[in-house]
């Protein structure tokens, strides 16, 4: 296996390819809890793998996660990487295994991300399923994905246009 996070996502990338016929794919999605279901509202899905099947990557263990990856083509005809369940932070892996599928997805061509959840009881009037966005966040773990001297302009993580759109 792969001890560069990137190389791994870059492997993880190519199986993809070779199992899907697919050169790139224009989006990525991972549901979180709960929101696995809501996956075939999506578009068609062409393919589906087991996530552990993919270099990298381990069946999450949460309850209310899927574990595939699907391949899904949209209405406006673009496709889209869905991940029906991903690991935490807190199950105690480490920040490359949590942001593993994020990598996977820019390594095969995905130039958006999207990223849902279950919020719990955040707010009591937010019933389950209601949609939220989130604009901003505070890392109190002090760990981080980031290696490397690169430097990463995260002023436009929480993309406008897409925020705009719930």
């Amino acid at each position: 296996m792969n001890d560069d996070p990137f190389g791994l996502a870059r492997d993880a990338a190519d199986h993809l390819r070779s199992h899907t016929g697919l050169d790139c794919i224009d989006m990525a999605l991972v549901l979180g809890s709960g929101w696995s279901q809501g996956a075939s509202q999506l578009g068609d899905v062409v393919a589906s793998l087991p996530l552990e099947e993919i270099p990298g990557f381990l069946p999450p263990v949460v309850d209310g996660h899927g574990g595939d990856a699907l391949i899904v083509r949209t209405e406006t005809g673009r496709t889209a990487l869905v991940y029906t369940g991903r690991p935490h932070y807190y199950e105690g892996r480490g920040t490359a295994v949590v942001v593993h599928g994020v990598r996977t997805a820019a390594a095969w061509g995905a130039k958006t991300m999207v990223l849902t959840n279950g919020c719990g009881g955040l707010h009591p009037e937010w019933t389950p399923g209601t949609v939220v966005v989130i604009r901003d966040h505070i890392n109190l773990t002090a760990d981080s994905p980031l290696i490397g001297a690169t430097f990463i302009d995260l002023s436009t993580t929480y993309t406008p246009e897409l925020i705009e759109k719930v």
